[in-house]
């Protein structure tokens, strides 16, 4: 079974080596008993890549869906097997987990290396004096620990959402010189009044025998390459100590601000010089932007680079079905441009910090990003707070640098007051970063007389004409209770009932000066543990569903882009026999038309949520007629877009489409797959609870459910490459009592990895 991966100096370029270690790994669904000894018979262990789910579940949804939520409580073990050369010898080496669900215990050739605890954010060890670098073979070992952690943050009372198990985000392998960067700090301190140096803050760390006299050099390039700005600092640092460099480099020339509509990015590279020698390079990117809430007698209002932004947000859940966290970069990534696709400013990582993935990808797009430590409702023991405030440390020390993130949630969401707890999560927060405000998330039942010990007021569902505290923004609001508006398979009357849920609180924030914007609830339905809807533990609030696929609610918010960037217009209503009779179109047009069977029946200025920048359009007792609803769009008077719908009939075919139609050989790169039962014109059909059989074959592994239910006429599943296979891929989908409806096939090609080994994940 054992699988020995071998690394030499052959396959390195820079100074500092971060290698990919999320292949070759042997896996065990048991808390075996010696997991961590070197000479350990792994008969009972299986080859798998990272991230990894410790369960793929049966189901992804259903009344008896507490089973599969138990069925990833267990304790299991990681193990590795890699070889270093003599290259390694004086170098210190660390290895770093991004995620690890929900304990880990470390070990390296049998010796115990360190422990954490925390779902939800990384961590790093020092295994240096635990490895071997003669090319004999090393195992590191890792116990995870899945089972309920009432002693860890989130849990200890009931959570709203699922924490899954595993090694669910990337490791990596990270190789340094003894005299090596430790922590680097990247701000730009005065480009609020023009000056555009950047200040740097270098930890540096001499991990030698001898005292050292060091220049640390700070290059900033801008995203074609150039150099921008340079400076550099003398230092002297004895045998074993570490000391904070401040490096201030010269202006930027012509600088270009970081926003949502130019997200342009920096990189800092710190080189650490022992006399020519170079022997420890960071890079890390970084934008030019400030802002700030203003609280005045006229307004409470974000501003960013000096201009007034209304937060247009949406919460974000890690989640995917089948296999909870346990996704591939791209796909965190994705999430990211779905969110900015969808016409939103901003992101609120709920109710926990996210994938490094994600939150690179908002950098580069132009996301506003506030961040939350991990928590719901609950606080806990004083070994429980120590936890969550470790936790916030390491979510503050990972993505200081991200340009995107505005503000630190400092307070578990939806807790009551704890006095002690937020006033040293507040003194945490500001002490490691003096750029930022904090945010605290209290219900709207708190909302009167709940402490605010944080810089912005937060609070769910309370809409008030003045806030209490200023500034103020909604953290969350709409969502699906127990209505089934928000449903993929809703009829369209109850669906715009979900719309005008989201729609009414954004006509709030935009019409009133106090309050800052808004976060919905939510951005993606998923799977929770309380099942309080009491909808098969999937809470249906999301202007998507679970597979990512759009509900009628998305196209609000897309309608709030800019008619230049892109003319949006949608007709809410299926146009079938119980359609509503009240038509709405959601549009950013000036002006709609709408047409029954090619007959006007009327012209209209927006009506409905007037507040927004693009207000929706409303025609009211529309008369159904089968056949053709169609809407037109008119900008300065001149058509600028139409959108069709017609009365679905029969099933006659399905079709099938994958986010990605490649893949790589990783082991760990995926993709989903959409299902939609159409009629002859194309029509998805809006209502259909078919069941579907679907089957995969050849350099894949399928993720999901053989036979399933159509939710709207759609379902979905995922694809995953396996490891050093390459080929195609072909997915199946028929209907399982459909004579005559066209079954739908489609190809998905596997590639080689390239650059196995020696390459950062991403």
């Amino acid at each position: 079974m054992e699988t020995k991966v071998s690394y030499t100096s052959s396959v390195f370029t820079a100074v500092r080596k971060e290698m990919n270690f999320n292949t070759d790994w042997l896996y065990a669904p048991c808390n075996c008993e010696n997991g961590h000894l070197p000479d350990l018979s792994e008969e009972a262990f299986g080859p798998v890549c990272l991230p990894h789910a410790n369960r793929i579940l049966e189901s992804y949804k259903g009344e008896d869906f507490q089973k599969q939520i138990e069925s990833y409580r267990f304790v299991s073990w990681y193990r590795k097997h890699f070889a270093l050369d003599g290259f390694f010898a004086d170098k210190n080496i660390y290895v770093v987990f991004e995620g690890v669900a929900t304990i880990a215990d470390i070990y390296v050739n049998g010796e115990y290396v360190g422990n954490h605890k925390g779902a939800y954010t990384g961590f790093t060890f020092d295994i240096t004096d635990y490895v071997k670098t003669d090319g004999r073979d090393n195992v590191i070992a890792v116990r995870v620990n899945s089972e309920k952690q009432t002693g860890i943050p989130p849990e200890g009372g009931d959570v709203d959402y699922c924490l899954f198990g595993g090694i669910v985000r990337n490791v990596n392998l990270v190789v340094t010189d003894k005299l090596r960067i430790g922590d680097v700090t990247v701000t730009t301190p005065g480009i609020a009044e023009g000056d555009s140096r950047v200040h740097v803050n270098v930890v540096v760390e001499n991990n030698t025998a001898e005292s050292k006299d060091i220049v640390v050099e700070a290059v900033i390039s801008d995203m074609s390459g150039k150099i921008a700005a340079e400076g550099s600092r003398h230092i002297q640092l004895n045998q074993g100590c570490e000391a904070d460099c401040v490096i201030d480099t010269g202006s930027v020339e012509d600088v270009k601000l970081w926003s949502i509509e130019g997200p342009n990015l920096y990189t800092a590279v710190i080189r650490l010089k022992d006399g020519s020698i170079c022997t420890d390079d960071v890079s890390e990117k970084f934008g030019f932007r400030w802002f700030e809430f203003t609280d005045t007698d006229s307004e409470s209002a974000f501003y960013i680079n000096g201009e007034k932004l209304t937060l247009l947000g949406i919460n974000r859940h890690e989640q995917w079905p089948w296999i909870g966290r346990a996704v591939c970069d791209r796909l965190q990534a994705s999430d990211a441009d779905l969110i900015k696709e969808t016409g939103l400013n901003a992101v609120r990582c709920s109710h926990y910090p996210q994938s490094r993935a994600f939150l690179d990808r908002c950098d580069e797009i132009g996301l506003i990003v506030f961040e939350e430590a991990p928590g719901w409702q609950h606080v806990g023991d004083d070994a429980w707070k120590d936890v969550y405030k470790e936790n916030i440390k390491e979510m503050i020390s990972r993505d200081k640098n991200h340009p995107s993130i505005i503000s630190w949630g400092v307070r578990v969401n939806e807790s009551l007051d704890s006095h002690d707890l937020y006033g040293e999560t507040n003194r945490i927060a500001k002490s490691m970063d003096k750029t930022r405000p904090t945010h605290g998330v209290r219900k709207m039942e708190s909302y009167e007389d709940s402490e605010c010990q944080e810089d912005i007021f937060t609070v769910n569902y309370k809409y008030p004409d003045v806030p209490r505290i200023k500034p103020f923004i909604i953290t969350e609001h709409a969502s699906d209770w127990v209505s089934g508006d928000g449903y993929p398979g809703a009829e369209d009357a109850k669906a715009c009932e979900f719309i005008k849920s989201f729609g009414d609180t954004m006509n709030y924030y935009y019409g009133n000066a106090y309050c800052a914007g808004g976060f919905g609830w939510s951005m993606f339905d998923y799977n929770n543990e309380v099942n309080y809807t009491k909808q098969g533990h999937v809470f249906y609030s999301g202007l998507y569903d679970i597979f990512r696929y759009a509900k009628p609610a998305a196209n609000l918010y897309r309608s709030q882009k800019d008619v230049e960037d892109e003319a949006v217009l949608y007709i809410a209503n299926y146009w079938t026999e119980t359609s509503a009779k009240d038509v709405m179109v959601l549009s950013n047009c000036d002006e709609v038309e709408l047409f029954v069977n090619g007959k006007s029946v009327g012209r209209l200025a927006p009506n409905t949520f007037e507040n927004l920048p693009h207000p929706a359009f409303t025609f009211k007792n529309v008369s159904y007629e089968e056949g053709e609803l169609k809407a037109v769009g008119y900008v300065d008077g001149r058509e600028a877009a139409a959108h069709v719908r017609k009365t679905p009939k029969a099933a006659a075919k399905l079709v099938m489409s994958a986010d990605y139609d490649t893949l790589t050989a990783d082991g760990s790169d995926l993709t989903q797959v959409m299902v939609e039962l159409m009629d002859e014109n194309g029509t998805v059909l809006p209502y259909d609870k078919s069941k579907v059989k679907i089957s995969v074959s050849g350099p894949g592994t399928f993720i999901g459910e053989e036979e399933v239910e159509l939710e709207g006429g759609h379902i979905g599943f995922i694809v995953q490459s396996n490891y050093n296979r390459t080929g195609v891929i072909t997915c199946t989908a028929e209907l399982a009592d459909g004579d005559g409806v066209e079954p739908a096939v489609i190809e998905i090609e596997v590639y080689a990895i390239t650059d196995k080994g020696g390459n950062k994940n991403g």
